[in-house]
C-alpha cells in the first residue's frame, strides 16, 4: 500500500506484464460517458506542457516504497509504443467504476521511438467487429463490458492487427473534475446543441459561439452526437476540443492548477504504467510539437439493420491507415502534382483567393469551393499517397497554417480535392 497523503491510499496490484516483467497496475476508487480527447490530455497533453511539474507530481504522488514495484523503466528505443486510451461511461456501482460499463471512446496512441512522431487512431464505438472469445460480431465497445480490459485490448489488437503495450482507462468524472479545476475552457461551439436524458443524466444546452464551458457542460459537449455525423461528428468535436485545452494549458495561471487539478482526477484512472514509465514519458514529450501529431479515424461508413447501427470499417483503407500510423509505411513517389482543396465559409472568400494564387504558384493543382457551415480551421489530409513532409512543406509556403491542427479525413467530411483540403472556417 503506498501511501499519497495522511488520508488517502493508492492500492498497487502487481501482475505479471506480457513480456515476463512485473508492472505495477494501479487500481483506485472510482471520461467521460463517452469520454472525449480528455484522454489525450493526462497521457499527452499535460505531459507536452508541464512535463517538470507532472513529473515532480507523479514522484509525491506515488513515489513505490514496495520493493515489488518493477525498476526496469521504459527506454524510447528500438520500436515503436502503442497505448490504448479507454473512456468509459459511469458504472452503477460507485466502489467499482470500471464494472458494468462501455469504453465509449476508444483511442489508440502510437509513439515512435524517441518520440519522433505521434500518431492517434480513433476507433468509433460502434464499429462492428468481433469480440474477442465470442462467436457473433458486436459493436466494439461492448469488448469493455464483457471482459474489462483484457478483452478491449484483445479484441483491437486482433481487429488492427497491432500490438498494444500500455493502457490508461478514465472513469466520467475525471474529465468534469480537471476541467473545473483549471478554471474551465474557451471552446467555439459549432452549433445550437440542446438534449436530454434524464435517464443517463445527461442535460446538454448549448449555444453557438466561443462559450467558457465549465466540467459537466465540455462533458456536454464532447458527448453530443444527435447530428448527420452522429459519433463520427462527436469525434471531431473530440479533436477540437484538445486544441482548445491545449491552448488552456499554455497559459502560466494554469500550469500551477494542474498537478492538484490531475490529482484529484487521478483516482478515476486505472492503468499498467509504472510511475517510471510515466515521468520517462513527461521527460521526453516536454519536447514534441504538438501540431504535428496526427489524428485520424478508422474509416468506414454507417449501417443500421432493424434498430442496431453500426459503424461498418472499410477493409482496405483501415490497413492503409494501420500500415501509415503504425507500421510506419512510407507512400510511393508521387508523379503527379498534389491536388489540393480550399473549402471555405463567405467570410473567408478573400483570404481563399491569396491561398490559390500562392499555391498555385508553388504548382499545385488548386479547387476552390464554399460551403455553408463549416465548423473549424484545419487541414484534412484524405489519400495515403502524399509524401511525408508535405504537410510541413504547405504550412512553410503558407506560414498562416502553421498551427492549424491536421487531420486525416479518409471518410470525406470535409472534402474539396482528392489529396488535401484546407478548410477556412473562420474559427
Amino acid at each position: 500500500m503506498n501511501t499519497l497523503d495522511d488520508n488517502k491510499t493508492v492500492e498497487m496490484d502487481v501482475t505479471p506484464a506480457a513480456n515476463g516483467r512485473r508492472r505495477v497496475k494501479r487500481v483506485q476508487n472510482n471520461f467521460l460517458g463517452q469520454l472525449l480527447v480528455c484522454l489525450c490530455c493526462f497521457i499527452i497533453l499535460v505531459l507536452v506542457f508541464h512535463a517538470k511539474d507532472i513529473k515532480n507530481f507523479l514522484y509525491d504522488a506515488f513515489h513505490p516504497q514496495s520493493s515489488s514495484v518493477s525498476t526496469g523503466g521504459f527506454h524510447f528505443g528500438a520500436r515503436r509504443q502503442n497505448i490504448l486510451l479507454l473512456g468509459v461511461d459511469v458504472s452503477d456501482n460507485p466502489d467499482k467504476p470500471f464494472e458494468n460499463t462501455r469504453s465509449d471512446s476508444i483511442y489508440l496512441i502510437s509513439i515512435a521511438p524517441h518520440a519522433k512522431n505521434i500518431n492517434v487512431i480513433s476507433i468509433p464505438r460502434d464499429s462492428k467487429v468481433y469480440i474477442h472469445s465470442r462467436a457473433l460480431p458486436d459493436k466494439i465497445n461492448h469488448a469493455f463490458f464483457y471482459g474489462g480490459i483484457d478483452t478491449s485490448v484483445k479484441t483491437i489488437e486482433q481487429t488492427l492487427g497491432v500490438k498494444i503495450d500500455h493502457y490508461i482507462v478514465v472513469s466520467n468524472q475525471a474529465l468534469i473534475e480537471f476541467i473545473d479545476k483549471i478554471g474551465g475552457v474557451d471552446v467555439y461551439v459549432e452549433k445550437n446543441m440542446h438534449y436530454n436524458d434524464s435517464t443517463a443524466n445527461l442535460h446538454i444546452n448549448l449555444q453557438k459561439g466561443v462559450r467558457h464551458l465549465d466540467g459537466k457542460q465540455s462533458e456536454g459537449y464532447l458527448r453530443y452526437r444527435k447530428d448527420a455525423l452522429g459519433d463520427i461528428g462527436r469525434i471531431r468535436r473530440q479533436q477540437w476540443f484538445l486544441n482548445a485545452l491545449a491552448a488552456k494549458l499554455k497559459d502560466p495561471s494554469v500550469i500551477i492548477k494542474v498537478p492538484e487539478a490531475l490529482k484529484s482526477s487521478m483516482k478515476f484512472i486505472k492503468t499498467d504504467f509504472s510511475f517510471y514509465e510515466l515521468a520517462q514519458y513527461a521527460a521526453l514529450a516536454k519536447s514534441t510539437d504538438p501540431s504535428q501529431i496526427k489524428v485520424a479515424t478508422l474509416p468506414g461508413e454507417p449501417s443500421q439493420r432493424g434498430v442496431v447501427s453500426y459503424w461498418i470499417l472499410d477493409p482496405q483503407k483501415t490497413q492503409d491507415l494501420v500500415d501509415s500510423f503504425i507500421y510506419g509505411k512510407k507512400p510511393e513517389k508521387m508523379e503527379r502534382p498534389l491536388e489540393i482543396g480550399i473549402l471555405y465559409s463567405d467570410s473567408n472568400y478573400d483570404k481563399a483567393l491569396e491561398y490559390q494564387k500562392k499555391l498555385e504558384e508553388l504548382g499545385y493543382e488548386v479547387n476552390l469551393r464554399q460551403a455553408q457551415s463549416l465548423n473549424h480551421d484545419h487541414i484534412s489530409i484524405h489519400s495515403f499517397e502524399i509524401p511525408n513532409g508535405a504537410i510541413s512543406e504547405l504550412k512553410s509556403e503558407i506560414p498562416d497554417l502553421k498551427n492549424k491542427q491536421t487531420v486525416y479525413d479518409t471518410i470525406g467530411i470535409n472534402k474539396a480535392a482528392k489529396d488535401i483540403t484546407i478548410v477556412l472556417a473562420g474559427s
